[in-house]
Protein backbone atom coordinates (compact mmCIF):
# COMPACT_ATOMS: atom_id res chain seq x y z
CA UNK A 1 0.00 0.00 0.00
CA UNK A 2 1.19 3.43 -0.83
CA UNK A 3 1.94 6.46 1.34
CA UNK A 4 4.90 8.56 1.31
CA UNK A 5 7.02 9.79 3.04
CA UNK A 6 5.37 12.24 5.41
CA UNK A 7 3.22 9.26 6.66
CA UNK A 8 1.81 9.15 10.36
CA UNK A 9 1.94 5.91 11.67
CA UNK A 10 -2.07 5.92 11.72
CA UNK A 11 -2.03 5.38 7.96
CA UNK A 12 0.59 2.17 7.38
CA UNK A 13 -0.38 -0.36 5.58
CA UNK A 14 -0.41 -3.53 3.95
CA UNK A 15 0.99 -5.04 0.82
CA UNK A 16 1.83 -8.23 0.59
CA UNK A 17 0.83 -12.19 -0.97
CA UNK A 18 -0.43 -13.66 1.55
CA UNK A 19 -0.64 -17.39 1.35
CA UNK A 20 -0.13 -18.24 -2.05
CA UNK A 21 2.63 -20.86 -3.36
CA UNK A 22 5.51 -20.25 -4.25
CA UNK A 23 7.49 -21.83 -7.68
CA UNK A 24 9.92 -23.50 -5.06
CA UNK A 25 6.97 -24.27 -2.67
CA UNK A 26 7.81 -22.02 0.22
CA UNK A 27 5.07 -19.64 1.68
CA UNK A 28 5.21 -16.08 0.62
CA UNK A 29 5.60 -13.94 3.33
CA UNK A 30 2.10 -13.54 5.50
CA UNK A 31 0.97 -10.52 6.58
CA UNK A 32 0.74 -10.88 10.73
CA UNK A 33 3.96 -8.92 10.85
CA UNK A 34 3.70 -6.79 7.32
CA UNK A 35 1.72 -3.88 6.78
CA UNK A 36 3.16 -1.11 4.24
CA UNK A 37 3.91 2.05 3.50
CA UNK A 38 6.21 4.21 0.42
CA UNK A 39 8.23 5.99 -0.79
CA UNK A 40 7.68 8.18 -4.19
CA UNK A 41 8.64 5.14 -6.36
CA UNK A 42 11.25 4.85 -9.38
CA UNK A 43 11.57 1.98 -11.79
CA UNK A 44 12.53 -1.35 -10.63
CA UNK A 45 14.27 -2.07 -13.22
CA UNK A 46 16.08 0.97 -13.93
CA UNK A 47 16.97 1.29 -9.62
CA UNK A 48 18.22 -2.18 -9.91
CA UNK A 49 20.46 -2.66 -13.11
CA UNK A 50 24.08 -1.91 -13.27
CA UNK A 51 25.99 0.73 -15.25
CA UNK A 52 26.90 -0.61 -18.61
CA UNK A 53 29.92 -2.80 -18.99
CA UNK A 54 29.84 -3.32 -14.70
CA UNK A 55 28.45 -6.12 -12.94
CA UNK A 56 26.99 -5.24 -9.62
CA UNK A 57 28.56 -6.65 -6.01
CA UNK A 58 26.22 -8.88 -3.51
CA UNK A 59 26.36 -7.72 -0.12
CA UNK A 60 24.89 -11.42 0.52
CA UNK A 61 27.71 -13.05 2.21
CA UNK A 62 28.69 -9.50 4.10
CA UNK A 63 29.39 -10.06 7.87
CA UNK A 64 27.99 -6.51 9.27
CA UNK A 65 30.09 -7.33 12.85
CA UNK A 66 33.23 -6.95 10.53
CA UNK A 67 32.42 -3.70 9.49
CA UNK A 68 33.89 -0.54 12.05
CA UNK A 69 31.30 0.46 15.13
CA UNK A 70 29.51 3.72 14.44
CA UNK A 71 29.43 7.21 16.11
CA UNK A 72 27.19 6.38 19.26
CA UNK A 73 23.69 8.40 19.19
CA UNK A 74 20.88 7.65 20.74
CA UNK A 75 19.22 6.56 17.22
CA UNK A 76 22.29 4.28 16.49
CA UNK A 77 20.83 1.39 17.29
CA UNK A 78 17.40 2.12 15.31
CA UNK A 79 19.38 2.99 12.36
CA UNK A 80 21.62 -0.22 12.50
CA UNK A 81 18.10 -2.27 12.52
CA UNK A 82 17.23 -0.45 9.40
CA UNK A 83 19.82 -0.76 7.31
CA UNK A 84 21.09 -4.57 8.81
CA UNK A 85 16.85 -5.25 7.86
CA UNK A 86 17.35 -4.13 4.32
CA UNK A 87 20.82 -5.74 3.74
CA UNK A 88 19.56 -9.01 4.88
CA UNK A 89 15.75 -9.03 3.76
CA UNK A 90 15.95 -6.78 -0.35
CA UNK A 91 15.03 -9.14 -2.71
CA UNK A 92 18.07 -7.76 -4.90
CA UNK A 93 21.30 -8.47 -2.83
CA UNK A 94 22.95 -6.02 -4.69
CA UNK A 95 20.78 -3.70 -3.04
CA UNK A 96 20.34 -1.15 -6.73
CA UNK A 97 23.93 -1.74 -7.05
CA UNK A 98 24.63 0.63 -4.05
CA UNK A 99 27.65 0.36 -1.62
CA UNK A 100 25.63 -0.32 1.25
CA UNK A 101 28.65 -0.70 3.44
CA UNK A 102 29.84 2.83 2.81
CA UNK A 103 25.94 4.43 2.96
CA UNK A 104 25.91 2.77 6.48
CA UNK A 105 28.94 4.78 7.48
CA UNK A 106 27.95 8.04 5.62
CA UNK A 107 24.17 8.57 6.77
CA UNK A 108 25.28 6.54 10.55
CA UNK A 109 27.98 9.65 11.01
CA UNK A 110 25.23 11.79 10.04
CA UNK A 111 23.00 10.58 13.15
CA UNK A 112 26.05 12.88 15.09
CA UNK A 113 24.67 16.46 13.84
CA UNK A 114 20.94 15.98 14.57
CA UNK A 115 19.09 17.95 16.87
CA UNK A 116 16.30 15.65 17.65
CA UNK A 117 14.14 12.43 17.21
CA UNK A 118 12.21 13.75 13.80
CA UNK A 119 15.98 14.96 12.24
CA UNK A 120 17.58 11.30 13.24
CA UNK A 121 14.47 9.50 10.98
CA UNK A 122 15.16 11.49 8.60
CA UNK A 123 18.68 10.74 7.83
CA UNK A 124 17.24 6.52 8.49
CA UNK A 125 14.71 7.88 5.51
CA UNK A 126 17.62 9.57 3.28
CA UNK A 127 19.11 6.32 3.24
CA UNK A 128 16.19 4.66 2.72
CA UNK A 129 15.65 6.73 -0.73
CA UNK A 130 19.01 5.99 -1.91
CA UNK A 131 17.59 2.48 -3.29
CA UNK A 132 15.03 4.36 -5.58
CA UNK A 133 12.08 2.13 -4.96
CA UNK A 134 8.63 2.73 -3.35
CA UNK A 135 7.84 0.86 -0.08
CA UNK A 136 10.52 2.15 1.88
CA UNK A 137 9.96 3.75 4.95
CA UNK A 138 10.56 4.32 8.56
CA UNK A 139 7.75 5.87 11.00
CA UNK A 140 9.18 7.51 13.96
CA UNK A 141 6.64 5.96 17.32
CA UNK A 142 5.19 9.47 17.36
CA UNK A 143 4.07 9.82 13.75
CA UNK A 144 5.58 11.41 11.00
CA UNK A 145 7.74 13.43 13.44
CA UNK A 146 5.96 17.19 12.64
CA UNK A 147 3.86 18.95 14.78
CA UNK A 148 0.80 18.62 11.98
CA UNK A 149 1.08 14.98 11.86
CA UNK A 150 0.04 14.75 15.90
CA UNK A 151 -3.06 17.35 15.40
CA UNK A 152 -5.31 14.80 14.00
CA UNK A 153 -7.08 12.10 14.53
CA UNK A 154 -9.22 8.65 13.39
CA UNK A 155 -12.16 11.13 11.83
CA UNK A 156 -12.24 13.73 9.00
CA UNK A 157 -13.35 16.73 7.08
CA UNK A 158 -16.46 14.61 5.26
CA UNK A 159 -14.47 15.31 1.42
CA UNK A 160 -12.60 14.34 -0.70
CA UNK A 161 -10.05 16.35 -2.40
CA UNK A 162 -7.87 15.64 -5.13
CA UNK A 163 -5.19 18.00 -7.01
CA UNK A 164 -6.84 19.17 -10.56
CA UNK A 165 -4.66 21.78 -12.32
CA UNK A 166 -2.96 23.82 -9.56
CA UNK A 167 -5.80 23.54 -7.09
CA UNK A 168 -7.48 21.14 -4.55
CA UNK A 169 -10.31 20.59 -5.32
CA UNK A 170 -13.25 19.05 -4.11
CA UNK A 171 -14.16 16.32 -5.29
CA UNK A 172 -16.54 14.79 -3.77
CA UNK A 173 -18.73 16.86 -0.83
CA UNK A 174 -19.46 13.62 1.16
CA UNK A 175 -17.93 10.63 3.13
CA UNK A 176 -19.49 7.58 4.06
CA UNK A 177 -22.94 9.67 2.97
CA UNK A 178 -22.16 12.47 5.44
CA UNK A 179 -22.58 15.60 3.18
CA UNK A 180 -20.37 18.27 4.32
CA UNK A 181 -22.28 21.02 2.95
CA UNK A 182 -19.31 21.95 0.79
CA UNK A 183 -19.72 22.33 -2.62
CA UNK A 184 -18.78 19.67 -5.65
CA UNK A 185 -15.79 21.76 -6.94
CA UNK A 186 -15.02 24.02 -4.56
CA UNK A 187 -11.78 25.05 -4.36
CA UNK A 188 -10.22 24.97 -1.02
CA UNK A 189 -8.03 28.04 0.34
CA UNK A 190 -7.25 26.62 3.76
CA UNK A 191 -7.90 23.97 5.84
CA UNK A 192 -7.22 25.15 9.32
CA UNK A 193 -4.26 27.30 9.54
CA UNK A 194 -2.65 25.73 6.44
CA UNK A 195 -2.60 27.33 3.30
CA UNK A 196 -3.57 24.95 -0.22
CA UNK A 197 -0.46 26.29 -1.82
CA UNK A 198 1.90 25.40 1.24
CA UNK A 199 0.25 21.91 1.29
CA UNK A 200 1.02 22.38 -2.52
CA UNK A 201 4.26 23.11 -1.90
CA UNK A 202 5.13 20.55 0.63
CA UNK A 203 3.64 18.08 -1.59
CA UNK A 204 6.13 19.28 -4.44
CA UNK A 205 8.92 19.06 -2.10
CA UNK A 206 8.07 14.68 -1.28
CA UNK A 207 7.45 14.14 -4.69
CA UNK A 208 10.45 12.38 -6.67
CA UNK A 209 9.11 13.03 -9.94
CA UNK A 210 6.32 15.57 -11.41
CA UNK A 211 3.80 13.05 -12.10
CA UNK A 212 4.00 12.04 -8.12
CA UNK A 213 2.89 15.16 -7.24
CA UNK A 214 -1.36 14.93 -7.69
CA UNK A 215 -1.12 12.29 -5.25
CA UNK A 216 1.38 13.56 -2.70
CA UNK A 217 -0.98 16.92 -2.65
CA UNK A 218 -4.72 14.78 -2.07
CA UNK A 219 -2.08 13.16 0.87
CA UNK A 220 -1.40 16.60 2.46
CA UNK A 221 -5.00 17.62 2.50
CA UNK A 222 -6.24 14.29 3.38
CA UNK A 223 -3.91 15.18 6.38
CA UNK A 224 -4.47 18.22 7.33
CA UNK A 225 -8.55 17.48 7.09
CA UNK A 226 -8.50 14.34 9.73
CA UNK A 227 -9.42 15.18 13.01
CA UNK A 228 -10.57 13.88 16.36
CA UNK A 229 -14.25 13.16 16.57
CA UNK A 230 -16.67 15.75 17.85
CA UNK A 231 -13.88 18.08 16.33
CA UNK A 232 -14.57 20.72 13.66
CA UNK A 233 -11.95 22.02 11.13
CA UNK A 234 -12.84 25.34 9.33
CA UNK A 235 -12.05 25.32 5.52
CA UNK A 236 -11.99 28.46 3.30
CA UNK A 237 -13.09 27.83 -0.11
CA UNK A 238 -13.75 29.54 -3.46
CA UNK A 239 -17.67 28.68 -3.86
CA UNK A 240 -19.01 27.92 -7.47
CA UNK A 241 -22.27 28.63 -6.53
CA UNK A 242 -21.00 32.40 -5.52
CA UNK A 243 -18.67 33.62 -8.75
CA UNK A 244 -16.10 32.19 -6.88
CA UNK A 245 -16.76 34.07 -3.78
CA UNK A 246 -14.17 33.24 -0.15
CA UNK A 247 -16.05 31.57 2.08
CA UNK A 248 -15.50 29.99 5.51
CA UNK A 249 -17.52 27.54 7.05
CA UNK A 250 -16.68 25.26 9.93
CA UNK A 251 -17.35 21.35 9.04
CA UNK A 252 -17.98 18.78 11.57
CA UNK A 253 -15.94 15.54 11.78
CA UNK A 254 -16.85 12.07 11.48
CA UNK A 255 -15.90 8.93 11.95
CA UNK A 256 -15.52 7.06 8.09
CA UNK A 257 -18.30 4.42 7.42
CA UNK A 258 -17.84 0.87 6.51
CA UNK A 259 -17.06 -2.48 7.67
CA UNK A 260 -13.82 -2.68 9.99
CA UNK A 261 -10.99 -5.18 9.01
CA UNK A 262 -8.09 -5.89 11.06
CA UNK A 263 -5.25 -7.24 9.96
CA UNK A 264 -1.62 -7.15 11.93
CA UNK A 265 -0.51 -4.48 12.66
CA UNK A 266 -3.34 -2.93 11.05
CA UNK A 267 -6.34 -2.13 13.20
CA UNK A 268 -9.96 -1.28 12.22
CA UNK A 269 -9.53 -0.09 8.70
CA UNK A 270 -13.09 1.03 7.28
CA UNK A 271 -13.65 -1.05 4.24
CA UNK A 272 -16.52 -0.36 1.43
CA UNK A 273 -18.03 -2.08 -1.62
CA UNK A 274 -20.06 0.12 -3.68
CA UNK A 275 -22.10 -1.38 -6.48
CA UNK A 276 -24.27 -0.26 -8.78
CA UNK A 277 -25.66 -0.12 -12.51
CA UNK A 278 -25.27 2.87 -14.05
CA UNK A 279 -27.96 4.96 -16.25
CA UNK A 280 -28.72 3.37 -19.41
CA UNK A 281 -29.56 6.89 -21.43
CA UNK A 282 -27.65 6.54 -24.78
CA UNK A 283 -25.66 3.71 -24.19
CA UNK A 284 -25.77 0.77 -25.79
CA UNK A 285 -24.69 -1.14 -23.13
CA UNK A 286 -26.13 -2.15 -19.42
CA UNK A 287 -22.83 -1.34 -17.20
CA UNK A 288 -22.09 -2.15 -13.87
CA UNK A 289 -19.81 -0.59 -11.54
CA UNK A 290 -17.96 -1.76 -8.64
CA UNK A 291 -15.58 0.24 -6.22
CA UNK A 292 -13.55 -1.03 -3.10
CA UNK A 293 -11.13 1.07 -1.06
CA UNK A 294 -8.81 -1.86 -0.02
CA UNK A 295 -7.40 -5.53 -1.04
CA UNK A 296 -8.31 -6.82 2.46
CA UNK A 297 -9.59 -10.92 2.14
CA UNK A 298 -12.38 -10.51 3.95
CA UNK A 299 -14.03 -8.30 1.63
CA UNK A 300 -13.70 -10.67 -1.34
CA UNK A 301 -17.29 -12.20 -0.59
CA UNK A 302 -18.93 -8.84 -0.29
CA UNK A 303 -17.26 -8.48 -4.16
CA UNK A 304 -18.96 -11.38 -5.51
CA UNK A 305 -22.05 -10.85 -3.70
CA UNK A 306 -22.08 -7.39 -5.54
CA UNK A 307 -20.94 -9.30 -9.08
CA UNK A 308 -23.78 -11.88 -8.79
CA UNK A 309 -26.11 -8.89 -8.27
CA UNK A 310 -25.15 -7.07 -10.78
CA UNK A 311 -24.79 -10.22 -13.41
CA UNK A 312 -28.70 -10.58 -11.87
CA UNK A 313 -29.92 -7.25 -13.56
CA UNK A 314 -28.03 -8.11 -16.60
CA UNK A 315 -25.12 -6.48 -16.79
CA UNK A 316 -23.01 -6.76 -20.25
CA UNK A 317 -20.02 -4.46 -18.95
CA UNK A 318 -17.94 -3.63 -15.68
CA UNK A 319 -16.38 -1.07 -14.74
CA UNK A 320 -14.19 -1.73 -11.85
CA UNK A 321 -13.34 1.45 -9.80
CA UNK A 322 -10.04 1.44 -8.24
CA UNK A 323 -9.36 4.95 -8.25
CA UNK A 324 -7.71 6.26 -5.25
CA UNK A 325 -7.45 2.34 -3.67
CA UNK A 326 -3.35 2.26 -2.38
CA UNK A 327 -3.61 -1.70 -2.02
CA UNK A 328 -3.93 -4.15 0.53
CA UNK A 329 -3.61 -8.02 0.59
CA UNK A 330 -2.25 -9.37 -2.83
CA UNK A 331 -4.22 -12.59 -2.22
CA UNK A 332 -7.01 -11.00 -2.78
CA UNK A 333 -6.27 -10.11 -6.44
CA UNK A 334 -6.60 -13.84 -7.34
CA UNK A 335 -10.07 -14.50 -6.46
CA UNK A 336 -11.47 -11.35 -7.64
CA UNK A 337 -9.56 -11.71 -10.79
CA UNK A 338 -11.14 -15.36 -11.17
CA UNK A 339 -14.49 -13.48 -11.39
CA UNK A 340 -13.64 -12.30 -14.50
CA UNK A 341 -11.41 -14.82 -16.29
CA UNK A 342 -12.79 -18.14 -18.25
CA UNK A 343 -9.62 -19.32 -18.51
CA UNK A 344 -6.78 -19.90 -16.65
CA UNK A 345 -3.94 -17.37 -16.70
CA UNK A 346 -1.15 -15.34 -14.57
CA UNK A 347 -1.26 -11.25 -13.27
CA UNK A 348 2.32 -12.05 -13.22
CA UNK A 349 5.39 -12.71 -10.80
CA UNK A 350 6.58 -11.43 -7.72
CA UNK A 351 10.49 -12.21 -7.32
CA UNK A 352 11.41 -12.46 -3.71
CA UNK A 353 15.09 -13.49 -2.42
CA UNK A 354 15.34 -17.09 -2.56
CA UNK A 355 12.00 -17.75 -4.25
CA UNK A 356 9.87 -16.81 -6.85
CA UNK A 357 6.02 -17.02 -6.67
CA UNK A 358 3.50 -16.33 -9.53
CA UNK A 359 -0.21 -15.14 -9.07
CA UNK A 360 -1.70 -17.80 -11.15
CA UNK A 361 -5.89 -18.10 -11.42
CA UNK A 362 -7.75 -20.66 -12.03
CA UNK A 363 -10.16 -20.17 -14.81
CA UNK A 364 -13.90 -20.30 -13.77
CA UNK A 365 -16.09 -21.27 -16.61
CA UNK A 366 -18.69 -19.08 -15.20
CA UNK A 367 -16.82 -16.29 -14.80
CA UNK A 368 -18.00 -12.90 -16.36
CA UNK A 369 -17.61 -12.59 -20.00
CA UNK A 370 -18.12 -9.12 -20.80
CA UNK A 371 -15.80 -6.38 -21.49
CA UNK A 372 -14.38 -4.56 -18.47
CA UNK A 373 -12.77 -1.71 -17.92
CA UNK A 374 -10.80 -0.86 -15.29
CA UNK A 375 -10.53 2.68 -13.84
CA UNK A 376 -6.98 4.46 -12.09
CA UNK A 377 -5.71 7.77 -11.16
CA UNK A 378 -2.62 9.16 -8.69
CA UNK A 379 -3.97 6.78 -5.74
CA UNK A 380 -4.58 3.61 -7.57
CA UNK A 381 -1.06 1.71 -6.06
CA UNK A 382 -0.07 -1.66 -5.09
CA UNK A 383 -2.25 -4.46 -5.56
CA UNK A 384 -4.49 -2.59 -7.29
CA UNK A 385 -1.53 -1.79 -10.02
CA UNK A 386 -0.35 -5.71 -10.00
CA UNK A 387 -4.38 -6.71 -10.71
CA UNK A 388 -4.54 -3.80 -13.36
CA UNK A 389 -1.41 -4.38 -15.16
CA UNK A 390 -2.19 -8.07 -14.80
CA UNK A 391 -5.17 -8.45 -16.42
CA UNK A 392 -4.34 -6.11 -18.78
CA UNK A 393 -1.83 -8.08 -19.98
CA UNK A 394 -3.64 -11.10 -20.31
CA UNK A 395 -6.40 -9.01 -22.82
CA UNK A 396 -9.10 -8.74 -20.59
CA UNK A 397 -9.06 -5.84 -19.32
CA UNK A 398 -8.76 -2.13 -20.17
CA UNK A 399 -7.72 1.08 -18.04
CA UNK A 400 -8.86 3.87 -17.85
CA UNK A 401 -8.03 7.60 -15.75
CA UNK A 402 -6.79 10.57 -16.26
CA UNK A 403 -3.67 9.89 -15.37
CA UNK A 404 -1.53 7.21 -14.59
CA UNK A 405 -1.80 5.00 -11.26
CA UNK A 406 0.98 5.04 -8.45
CA UNK A 407 3.74 3.58 -9.49
CA UNK A 408 3.96 1.69 -6.25
CA UNK A 409 3.72 -1.72 -6.61
CA UNK A 410 6.74 -3.78 -5.10
CA UNK A 411 5.89 -6.16 -2.36
CA UNK A 412 6.79 -5.56 1.06
CA UNK A 413 6.77 -6.04 4.48
CA UNK A 414 6.94 -3.60 7.98
CA UNK A 415 8.38 -4.71 11.26
CA UNK A 416 8.14 -2.98 14.63
CA UNK A 417 11.04 -2.37 15.52
CA UNK A 418 12.09 -2.43 19.63
CA UNK A 419 11.31 1.86 20.12
CA UNK A 420 7.96 1.52 18.77
CA UNK A 421 9.10 2.62 14.91
CA UNK A 422 7.87 0.94 12.17
CA UNK A 423 10.42 -0.06 9.19
CA UNK A 424 9.15 -0.61 6.03
CA UNK A 425 11.04 -2.33 3.71
CA UNK A 426 10.67 -4.02 -0.06
CA UNK A 427 10.88 -8.09 -0.62
CA UNK A 428 9.89 -8.81 -3.95
CA UNK A 429 10.42 -7.17 -7.57
CA UNK A 430 7.06 -7.71 -9.71
CA UNK A 431 6.46 -8.06 -13.57
CA UNK A 432 3.54 -8.89 -15.14
CA UNK A 433 3.08 -11.97 -17.41
CA UNK A 434 4.29 -10.15 -20.33
CA UNK A 435 7.76 -8.46 -18.77
CA UNK A 436 5.41 -5.08 -17.13
CA UNK A 437 6.51 -3.14 -14.81
CA UNK A 438 4.23 -1.05 -12.81
CA UNK A 439 6.67 0.39 -10.41
CA UNK A 440 8.16 3.97 -11.24
CA UNK A 441 5.64 4.89 -14.33
CA UNK A 442 2.47 3.05 -13.19
CA UNK A 443 -0.23 1.45 -15.20
CA UNK A 444 -0.68 4.34 -17.98
CA UNK A 445 -4.42 4.51 -19.24
CA UNK A 446 -5.22 2.87 -22.79
CA UNK A 447 -8.74 5.46 -22.73
CA UNK A 448 -7.86 9.17 -21.36
CA UNK A 449 -9.75 11.65 -19.92
CA UNK A 450 -9.78 15.10 -19.36
CA UNK A 451 -10.30 16.56 -15.92
CA UNK A 452 -11.14 19.91 -15.02
CA UNK A 453 -12.38 21.76 -11.70
CA UNK A 454 -15.38 22.72 -13.95
CA UNK A 455 -16.45 18.63 -14.50
CA UNK A 456 -16.62 18.47 -10.60
CA UNK A 457 -18.54 21.79 -10.18
CA UNK A 458 -21.85 20.03 -12.88
CA UNK A 459 -21.08 16.58 -11.01
CA UNK A 460 -19.60 15.22 -14.05
CA UNK A 461 -17.37 12.43 -13.92
CA UNK A 462 -15.31 12.28 -17.16
CA UNK A 463 -13.32 9.39 -16.33
CA UNK A 464 -16.15 7.01 -15.60
CA UNK A 465 -18.02 8.79 -18.31
CA UNK A 466 -14.80 8.08 -20.88
CA UNK A 467 -15.02 4.20 -20.20
CA UNK A 468 -18.61 3.82 -20.71
CA UNK A 469 -18.41 5.78 -24.10
CA UNK A 470 -15.40 3.67 -24.63
CA UNK A 471 -17.88 0.22 -24.01
CA UNK A 472 -20.57 1.60 -26.69
CA UNK A 473 -17.16 2.39 -29.57
CA UNK A 474 -16.63 -1.65 -29.26
CA UNK A 475 -20.17 -2.58 -29.63
CA UNK A 476 -21.46 -4.75 -32.70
Amino acid sequence: MRFPRSVSAAAVALVCACGQQTTSGKAAPTSQDAPAVATPPAKASEATAPPAGETCRSWAGLDPATLPPLPETPYTPTFERVWRTVLEKHFDPTLACKDWPALRAEYGAKLTTVADAPAAYKVMNDLLETLGQSHFKVVPPFGGGEPEDRAGGPARVPVNVRMIGEQLVVVDPKVGGVASGVPAGAALVKIGDRTAESLIERARSEAMRPGEVAYHAAFEAGRALSCQPGQKRSLTYLDPRAQDAEVTKEVACVTPSGELVSLGNLRDLPTTVEHRMLPSEGSKKKVGYIAFNYWMLPMVERVKAAMTDLRGQGMEALVLDLRGNPGGVGAMSIPVARLLLQESGSLGKLQFREFAQEFNVAGDPGAFAGPVIVLVDEGTASTSEIFAAGLRDLGRVRVAGARASAGAALPSLIERLDNGALLQYVVGDYHSAKGTVAEGDGVRPDITAVETRADFVAGRDPVLAAAVAAFDATSP
